[in-house]
């Protein structure tokens, strides 16, 4: 007995000796798992202690834009071994993206990104999917999709992932500098590349799967490279759980791999890149259709293409019903043609919501006004250019029969001129977008603009 409690005795210092002095890692929310909520309602943050059961003196805070903290507090704190959650209620604070300030006498850590305010949620609204980022050495592709997301301001941006290629340091510190310029959530699922440095993907983009509400949706982020290309039993289960508690939501699934294999037309493993999901394949099937997901996003092949519940690939028609399961072409890195769909480009996917429910997911490559039953949206297809007179110029190059527009103020509602204020969103509409202009004025002085052909 006596010999047990030296060893007990030894076993408590040496935990207590690796983990002290007490340290905190922030998992949630932050840039990748953001909180998506209305003031006045419960932010709850995760954080992992190096010692179970003690937490050093902290404090949180919000930081917006103008750098002003907000204090937090105070806080219902759940100890569950070494991870703790605290629950606060959001003050009553102007919408937009604020940062997580967590302090301790030992360190002092900035989430950005991490809340996005708002009160209500639109009717119609969309989101934009991505996968396999550009690569080293395709750096500028990055900044020139960051631009595009915060000129057409999706709701939110999922990363289907690969979100990189390369584990050092720099590398993931020049990704969070472009996508902390996004001014909408960013929603990150891990790829099999990002297991080459997993821990330093943990560190930047939080949890390997989570849930994000937003609005009408909740989106549920699922780490299928355990295996390369499964799930493992307690993230399943998980899942299952998850969708019990769904509160009215429309739950939307993503997850790096596809459910289903190219089919016949194969070239190699899907161009040497895996191949498709294999663990709990059918089980997750059953559970989307129990469950009446509307689409499953996955990345993976560097090539767009989108499934039925049957494992077909729909190319024939982009409105068949149930289950989508889409797979986008590569934002950045090498591109591959997997099935039979010969489109290739790099691009990403834009997923339409009315009232909470998916009414498209695929885009009108050749402007006829109807969109592909595949196509994912091109990148750097969309320019635009502020002219001297103050208008703006909107050019998008794949629109066959479309090939420029002028945006012009609406001046119905008073004498504004076009140089003031920035575009705040862009709606796919037919072959063009429609636009509406924030000004400098009340939130209530929000103006339409309307969209012109060139001659």
């Amino acid at each position: 007995m006596k010999a047990w409690g030296t060893l007990f005795a030894l076993c408590v210092l040496i935990l207590a000796a690796a983990g002290w002095p007490l340290r905190v890692r922030l998992d949630r929310p932050r840039l990748g798992v953001p909180a998506v909520q209305e003031p006045g309602t419960t932010l709850s943050i995760h954080l992992r202690t190096s010692l179970p059961w003690l937490a050093p003196e902290l404090t949180l805070s919000l930081e917006g834009a103008d750098g002003v903290p907000v204090a937090l507090g105070p806080f219902q704190r759940h100890w569950r071994g070494n991870l703790l959650r605290l629950e606060a209620r959001l003050p009553d604070v102007p919408d937009g993206a604020y940062a997580l300030r967590l302090h301790t006498a030992h360190q002092d850590v900035v989430k950005p990104d991490a809340v996005f305010l708002r009160r209500g949620w639109p009717r119609n609204f969309f989101l934009v999917q991505a996968g396999d980022f550009p690569p080293p050495g395709k750096e500028a592709l990055m900044p020139q999709f960051i631009e595009e997301m915060n000129l057409i301001q999706p709701a939110a941006v999922l990363a289907s992932g690969d979100i990189s290629y390369d584990v050092r340091p720099q590398w993931y510190a020049f990704l969070l500098n472009q996508l902390s310029q996004l001014e909408m959530p960013f929603i990150a699922a891990p790829g099999n590349h990002e297991r080459k440095g997993w821990a330093t993907y943990l560190t930047a983009f939080g949890p390997g799967q989570h849930r994000v509400d937003l609005g009408p949706l909740a989106v549920f982020s699922l780490d299928s490279a355990h295996g390369r290309d499964q799930f493992t039993p307690s993230e399943f289960h998980w899942l299952k759980r998850e969708l019990d508690h769904l509160n009215g939501q429309v739950p939307i699934l993503q997850l790096h791999h596809p459910i289903f294999p190219p089919g016949a037309a194969i070239k190699g493993e899907a161009g040497g890149s895996g191949g498709s999901l294999h663990g709990f394949q059918a089980a997750f099937l059953d559970l989307c259709k129990a469950k009446q997901v509307p689409v499953v996003l996955s990345g993976h092949w560097h090539s767009d293409a989108i499934f039925d519940a049957t494992g077909a690939l729909r190319d024939d028609r982009a409105d068949f019903p149930g289950t989508h399961f889409d797979v986008v072409t590569a934002l950045g890195n090498e591109l591959r043609q997997v099935t039979r769909w010969p489109h290739q480009y790099h691009g990403y996917r834009i997923l339409a919501f009315e009232g909470g429910r998916l009414v498209s997911d695929t885009y009108d490559l050749a402007g006829t006004g109807r969109p592909d039953p595949v196509a994912s949206v091109p990148l750097g297809k969309l320019h635009v250019t502020r002219l001297p007179d103050g208008s703006v110029s909107v050019r998008n190059d794949l629109n066959q029969g479309f090939p420029g527009a002028q945006v012009t103020l609406d001046h119905a509602r008073g004498d504004l001129r076009p140089d003031q204020g920035r575009l705040l969103a862009v709606t796919p509409r037919g072959t063009g977008f429609r636009y509406r202009v924030n000004l400098p004025l009340p939130p209530h002085s929000v103006q339409q603009v309307r969209l012109e052909a060139r001659p």
